[in-house]
């Protein structure tokens, strides 16, 4: 260990010899200002109002991203998590890179991961003598602060996203009454669905707005009249997945009015076969698989490999994922003729895995928005499973940033398969079929 611990320290210790000696009255936030490389954190920490609370005793350990660092996000996210509505993420994000207590480079090397003052946890990893905090590898090790230490980082560390207690209470409801939907017990499905919605619009604590509380009650007892308890369940359900997809695209006040709009479940779901729906691709057709291909980790130094090859019938994508060079991902994708998926909200995929996790992307045609959309799935290793997707719930990134919005179907032109879960070594995964269903034609799924 202590060999690591000096391999370590000698490759980040262009370090505080390169910058100025702190003295034991020096602040964080002025040995940032004093480095010649933090002029971005310092802009940052300044509009979370963060400055007088890093200046505080301490002791505190800074995970400090460096101006290069910052520009990877692109200068329109950077904007925006300045401006002043977004005090509270951008603080969220700087807490990510804050520890409570002082944490030289020797300390972090026997650690695997840290807290942060975010109440977050960050991964430690030494490479080839490099500390990699997260996605990020120390540049400078060990400047000395008066109330602290601090490290500059060559990425900006992305906090994982706050649950809402809205979505907490959808997805306990979800978890308890989707099972007793598909053994047949309808009415007590709704019933269960029922309770958490009076929850969510009899109180202000989950973020709804007193205009649209009113609004879901008044429906909430149109719903409440039906003599169809399947189409009931149903229907809370709508409310249900519209509330949570506009609370996790952090979109409260903007659609939760929204809320009989037929939406999706949380997530990738598990679905069984259902014969409605339009085939995308069946790969039992002569140059359907020569459609798609291939891109690697490589066009950023990467050394991961992929594939696409036909099996019995189907489209096999296999390769090795390496983490060397900071990669880590491979992909295959296909471009779609327009209208694919009008008419439908969902892609249904049937696939059999390597137990690894995976990601369904999708893009829009030019013009739609930048940025792509993916959700994760899960495989088991050498079973065939159904998984739905719902359009809804993809999530859009940009350039390292997720960002609001979501996928009009009718835009869809891009499907892509990603391997990303940041795990070295081969991967196979094997698709039958590609679908585009309607989410309200799939059963429950927890």
């Amino acid at each position: 260990m202590i060999q690591i611990a000096t391999s370590v320290l000698l490759a980040t210790t262009m370090s505080a010899a390169a910058l100025p000696t702190a003295t034991s009255d020096t602040t964080i936030p002025e040995v940032a200002v004093a480095s010649g490389r933090l002029d971005t954190l310092v802009a940052a920490v300044k509009a979370a109002g963060l400055a007088e609370a890093l200046s505080g005793e301490g002791p505190f350990t800074v995970f400090a991203p460096t101006d290069a660092a910052f520009s990877r996000l692109g200068e329109d996210t950077l904007v925006g998590l300045l401006e002043p509505g977004q005090r509270e993420t951008l603080g969220r994000i700087l807490k990510h890179h804050v520890l409570a207590g002082r944490f030289d480079a020797a300390r972090l090397v026997g650690m695997s991961e840290v807290e942060t003052l975010a109440g977050t946890t960050l991964p430690l990893e030494v490479v080839r003598g490099r500390l990699l905090v997260g996605d990020a590898a120390v540049e400078t090790a060990d400047v000395d602060g008066g109330n602290g230490v601090v490290h500059l980082i060559d990425r900006v560390l992305l906090p994982p996203r706050a649950v809402s207690p809205l979505e907490t209470l959808i997805e306990n409801a979800v978890n308890r009454g989707a099972p007793i939907f598909n053994d047949g017990d309808t009415a007590s499905c709704a019933a269960i669905y029922a309770t958490a919605l009076e929850a969510a619009v009899l109180t202000d604590g989950f973020g709804i707005d007193a205009g649209a509380r009113r609004r879901i009650a008044a429906r909430l007892d149109e719903i409440a009249a039906m003599a169809d308890t399947r189409e009931q369940a149903w229907s809370y359900r709508r409310i249900m997945d519209s509330l949570f997809a506009a609370a996790s695209r952090g979109e409260m006040s903007a659609t939760s009015a929204a809320s009989t709009a037929p939406a999706a479940a949380p997530a990738a779901v598990r679905a069984t076969p259902n014969a409605s729906g339009r085939t995308i691709f069946a790969f039992d057709r002569g140059g359907e698989i020569d459609d798609w291909y291939t891109v690697v980790d490589g066009v950023m130094g990467g050394r991961s490999t992929g594939r696409v090859a036909a099996g019995e019938g189907t489209l096999v994508f296999d390769g090795a994922t390496s983490l060397e060079n900071n990669g880590g991902f491979s992909s295959m994708r296909v471009d779609l003729p327009a209208g694919r998926f009008e008419g439908f909200d969902a892609v249904k995929l049937r696939v059999k895995g390597d137990g690894r996790e995976y990601r369904l992307g999708a893009k829009a045609s030019r013009g739609a928005g930048a940025g792509g959309y993916w959700a994760p799935f899960a495989t088991e290793r050498g079973e065939w499973i159904d998984v739905v997707v719902p359009i809804a719930t993809l999530e859009r990134h940009f350039m390292g940033q997720r960002l609001p919005g979501r996928l009009d179907p009718n835009d869809l032109r891009t499907l892509e398969f990603y391997i990303y879960d940041k795990k070295a070594g081969p991967f196979r995964l094997e698709i039958d079929s590609i679908e585009a269903v309607r989410m309200k034609d799939q059963p429950f799924d927890a």
